[in-house]
């Protein structure tokens, strides 16, 4: 659609309704999975078309295309609003993968427990296809080890630790990819 306006805005008032956009589509920015939503979006796009009716900066009888309008202010608006990726940098237990002596039963590889003699492949199988856990009882209930395997395991109890389980941790555990 057309409008005849008698506002036609200048390159700073585009920019100015530009500017104004990112600020709906800051506040307007789900928590939760970091896009907009649809009734949000339609939202920014009424209030945008609302600020350039109220940004109109001269005056003129000349027929100006919504979308030609409307693309300046949104690509002025997506310009502006690269928002930096605020994702977990550095996870504080990466040294219980397999760095060090201690052990995070819930997030470390299979691989890890080949380190310790007699643990590798059946215990630590059955400990990692279990995980996770939130402590050493039911690490014992869970993994149903048999009493040659109880044994190994209780060997090496004291280096276990049980932190909260991280999704991208547990996809790798069985099965990390690596094969020499």
């Amino acid at each position: 659609k057309h409008f005849v306006s008698s506002c036609i805005p200048s390159e700073p008032c585009i920019a100015l309704v530009g500017v104004l956009a990112l600020f709906y589509m800051i506040l307007g920015r789900s928590v939760v999975s970091g896009q907009l939503l649809a009734l949000q979006q339609r939202r920014v796009l009424q209030l945008t078309a609302d600020a350039m009716h109220l940004l109109a900066c001269r005056m003129s009888e000349e027929v100006v295309g919504r979308r030609n309008v409307m693309s300046k202010v949104l690509g002025t608006a997506a310009l502006l609003s690269a928002m930096p990726a605020f994702a977990e940098i550095d996870y504080a237990g990466v040294g219980y993968l397999g760095g060090s002596t201690t052990i995070d039963v819930n997030n470390a590889n299979i691989r890890v427990y080949a380190k310790l003699q007699g643990m590798y492949p059946n215990a630590a199988a059955k400990l990692v296809k279990s995980a996770p856990y939130k402590d050493k009882a039911e690490m014992y209930s869970k993994a149903q080890f048999t009493a040659k395997e109880k044994e190994i395991v209780q060997k090496y109890e004291n280096r276990f630790i049980f932190l909260e389980p991280k999704p991208e941790y547990q996809v790798d555990m069985l099965n990390n990819g690596l094969y020499r």
